[in-house]
């Protein structure tokens, strides 16, 4: 590596992104600054946006020409498309695929770099993460959480890629947790058959971790990057069955490329597993749909007793995909929607959704990060936040509605805790939310004289 060339590009692929860009390249570019790091650049490849993105991205190139650059695509190349359009263009001896979305935990660039600078020999490297709910309030959520495995140190894997792609498990789902070398990525052939696929980046990590095994997973005790949930547009009934078949239709190639057939049998195994347990974007709402990928996983399970006795009947769940009367939630309003041969029919809207879920809302110095040298992310909230409910229970001590244990947890919280996790006071909430909806007609009488809880327990409960 030259002195002029750059260790590490930090390559964007973009559509529609505006909303998040901007939150993830000023802090790329702060630690870049913060500790030094010369040798990253940024690269962002707009796949044809329609929003501000060109404006938005303008203004970073003008303040930062020696730290990003931006392509824009004169028509929409899809994201595999897109991908390969920035590993193309990228200058650094290691890519690093990053959703638009996401960002790197305090630190986390740095780390990155330090392991890269000093094992410049590694082909391709998964990184810990941590997920951001924004579907659940902005929650941090972390691995521990999620996996059966936690790793606490790092792991370097030499000639033993069989291994490296078990241990990974999801971690590699997400775009954002995959680095490679540049120079390998352009060795792969035939990376045309992954178009369209929406996992172009599965395939690349595994080619290049069979083909120059010397890998590297980086511990989750430390997560280099957060990645936000709760915002994908793919994440639905009609993209989502045909982006979920495709996952397992890319491990597939493991066989091809050289992999043990343990590896496969190991993937297949645990995907149906979860499949099985997580099947709600799995299938479609047309059942013509859902018969079309069962015969396309029968390629895959037919050998497994699981397959036809659990995964068949939830997938196809007739009576849902035929006909059925169910309610979604939108934009914080209720819908009653009816299904029938794969249309569906919205028939009553607008109804108020009577699920209390905070107590308090929050301010933004109430919400505390709190973060260590090594990326350790943890979310707190100030015991002012409990005020409200603490309130709300003295207020109603006298009705004996909320359990003695249940008040003195809250009152403890509020009047002796400085700082509390964020999870620990979600879990409050709804446990307050949950002795409220599951209480006495007569109790709800007396909860209906407060006014913070008539949108809960509904505009007419007091007449009834």
């Amino acid at each position: 590596m030259t002195a002029d060339s750059k260790l590490l590009s930090v390559c964007i692929p973009t559509y529609n992104g505006a909303k998040y860009i901007g939150h993830n390249i000023d802090i790329i570019i702060e630690q870049i600054k913060k500790f030094d790091l010369s040798g990253v650049e940024i690269v962002v490849s707009d796949n044809c946006s329609t929003d501000n993105i060109p404006e938005i991205m303008k203004k970073y190139v003008e303040t930062y020409p020696d730290i990003v650059r931006y392509s824009r695509n004169e028509k929409n190349l899809g994201y595999d498309g897109n991908v390969m359009k920035l590993c193309s263009i990228a200058q650094g001896r290691f890519i690093h695929l990053f959703g638009d979305d996401d960002f790197y935990s305090p630190s986390g660039l740095k780390r990155l770099y330090d392991v890269l600078k000093q094992n410049q020999d590694i082909s391709v490297a998964v990184l810990s993460n941590s997920y951001l709910r924004q579907d659940y309030f902005d929650q941090i959520v972390f691995r521990q959480h999620l996996n059966t495995h936690f790793y606490v140190e790092d792991k370097h894997y030499i000639n033993d890629s069989d291994n490296f792609i078990i241990d990974i498990e999801d971690r590699a789902w997400p775009n954002t947790n995959l680095v490679f070398r540049s120079d390998y990525f352009r060795e792969i052939p035939d990376l045309e058959r992954f178009y369209k696929t929406d996992w172009i980046h599965l395939y690349i990590l595994l080619y290049i971790a069979q083909k120059h095994q010397n890998c590297y997973l980086f511990a989750d005790k430390a997560p280099i990057v957060i990645d936000r949930v709760g915002v994908q547009k793919w994440l639905n009934n009609i993209d989502g069955p045909r982006i979920y078949f495709n996952n397992l239709w890319t491990y597939s190639f493991a066989d091809e490329l050289g992999y043990s057939p343990k590896v496969f049998e190991w993937y297949r195994k645990k995907l149906l597993s979860e499949y099985i347990k997580y099947m709600r974007y799995r299938r479609s709402h047309s059942f013509s749909i859902n018969l079309k990928y069962i015969s396309k996983y029968f390629k895959y399970y037919k050998d497994l007793p699981s397959f036809y006795f659990k995964f068949i009947p939830k997938f196809l769940k007739p009576l849902q995909t035929i006909f059925s009367i169910e309610n979604e939630v939108e934009h914080a309003k209720k819908k009653k929607i009816i299904t029938f041969l794969g249309k569906r029919f919205v028939v009553l809207s607008d109804m108020p959704i009577r699920e209390l879920k905070f107590i308090h809302k929050l301010r933004d110095d109430e919400l505390v990060m709190i973060t260590n040298s090594n990326g350790n992310y943890k979310q707190f909230v100030k015991n002012s936040v409990y005020k409200e409910m603490y309130d709300m229970l003295n207020n109603l001590k006298q009705y004996a509605i909320f359990s003695n244990r249940f008040y003195k947890k809250i009152q403890f919280k509020y009047l002796y805790k400085k700082l509390i996790p964020y999870s620990m006071y979600l879990a409050n909430c709804e446990e307050f939310a949950f002795i409220i909806k599951y209480t006495s007609k007569r109790n709800k009488l007396i909860l209906a004289s407060i006014p913070e809880l008539r949108i809960f327990l509904g505009e007419n409960n007091d007449k009834k």
